[in-house]
């Protein structure tokens, strides 16, 4: 599920969830620029936000990103999707309180009832007196239509469609969402919770429930549920989701690190399904980076050595190593730049001073000057002195 994928990859990351934000449905030809400004148009009521990392995801055919808030999700101002390249994309995070509280205090006040006990004897099992059981139930009372307002959440619009429309989500998105809120709802009558399921569901995900009800009106949510769960629902086999796994590339373009965490998507995914055991993880994933991705020379040289001594790095192992050669290919890159910069400078500086003594030999002899051949004779010696002095900049660059 799509919360449980943020979950774990804040935790992957050492982030708190309840600060993150994963962002599904973002086409694969989305270039930076566009996704910048589409998230910073989205998310600015939220506050200062990071993009953490990004990965494709097969089973989707589109990207995901990982976003970190400078504070914990306002849930007044999350938005559930965001405008942008090839349609909107889906926002997913941490529900807020699961409702287990609430719950837990709905059944404090009002357990006399539920239980069919006494209000004197519950006191009396209690050890508190009369009067205060009485107070508490009268605050239970009260705080009731609270309490269910904040239980009611209406669910998003899930319609069965490959491509969901607008206003609609993907159904892994739509599910969690609804698996969370079932639980929620557990202190509400079967009825009202079959509604509330319906009220979510639009063309064929609807008439595939309406025509399971027909069949059998005492179907609960969670029957049907699971019956769109085994339409609509991820129903890989175990033989193609560890063919995924063996077969998993870099693509062109895609940073190192990124496709770290897509290939631990899978990894996860088939140990889930059982396709891989959960001790052959570590070392499929050195397989995958050795024969599967582009990796620098001190990379690729470090994990065949540790291949070759037995020992193959866990996730956050090989995601640290990944990180290194990263930040020292980019310092190696700004470096090469920063020579190149240099080099150019010294060659138009050159270029300068050759212009000038060319101009200065070109002056005829006259009375108070130098005879003009030995202006010349100055001139090529001062441009071979310029030229020896500047050799060793200009063979750097050429370096």
């Amino acid at each position: 599920m799509a919360v449980t994928m943020l979950q774990d990859w804040c935790r992957w990351m050492g982030v708190n969830a309840r600060r993150g934000l994963l962002i599904l449905g973002i086409p694969e030809d989305c270039d930076d620029a566009e996704f910048q400004e589409s998230l910073e148009a989205a998310l600015r009521p939220m506050g200062h936000f990071t993009v953490l990392g990004k990965v494709f995801r097969e089973e989707d055919n589109a990207t995901a990103a990982l976003v970190e808030l400078d504070r914990e999700v306002n849930y007044a101002l999350v938005p559930r999707e965001i405008p942008g390249t090839g349609g909107p994309w889906n926002v997913v995070f941490v529900p807020r309180c699961s409702g287990e509280e609430f719950l837990g205090l709905g059944r404090v006040f009002h357990f006399p009832e539920q239980e069919g006990q006494m209000v004197e004897s519950v006191a009396g099992a209690l050890g508190v007196g009369l009067r205060r059981v009485c107070w508490l139930r009268s605050i239970g009372q009260a705080v009731q239509p609270w309490v269910e307002a904040v239980r009611y959440q209406s669910l998003g619009v899930f319609s069965g469609r490959d491509q969901p429309a607008p206003g609609e989500e993907s159904f892994e998105v739509w599910l969690d969402h609804t698996t969370e809120m079932l639980h929620v709802w557990q202190g509400v009558s079967e009825r009202e919770r079959r509604r509330r399921l319906l009220e979510g569901l639009r063309g064929t995900a609807l008439q595939l429930v309406h025509a399971l009800l027909a069949e059998n009106p005492a179907r609960t949510a969670q029957d049907c549920l699971a019956a769109l769960v085994q339409v609509f629902g991820d129903n890989e086999s175990q033989a193609t989701i560890r063919v995924k796994c063996l077969t998993a590339q870099q693509q062109s373009g895609e940073r190192l690190s990124a496709f770290v965490l897509r290939l631990e998507v899978l990894l996860q995914k088939a140990m889930e399904k059982e396709a891989l055991a959960r001790a052959s993880a570590d070392r499929v994933r050195l397989r995958q980076m050795l024969t599967r991705a582009h990796l620098t020379e001190p990379l690729d040289e470090a994990l065949r050595k540790l291949r070759m001594a037995g020992r193959s790095p866990s996730f956050l192992e090989m995601l640290g190593l990944v990180r290194e050669s990263e930040a020292w290919e980019a310092s190696l890159a700004r470096s090469v730049r920063a020579q190149t910069q240099e080099g150019a400078g010294a060659r138009a500086g050159a270029q300068a001073v050759a212009r000038a003594s060319t101009k200065v030999a070109a002056v005829p002899g006259g009375p108070g000057r130098e005879p003009e051949g030995l202006l010349q004779a100055g001139g090529q010696e001062a441009e071979e002195l310029l030229q020896e002095g500047l050799k060793p900049v200009l063979e750097e660059c050429d370096n």
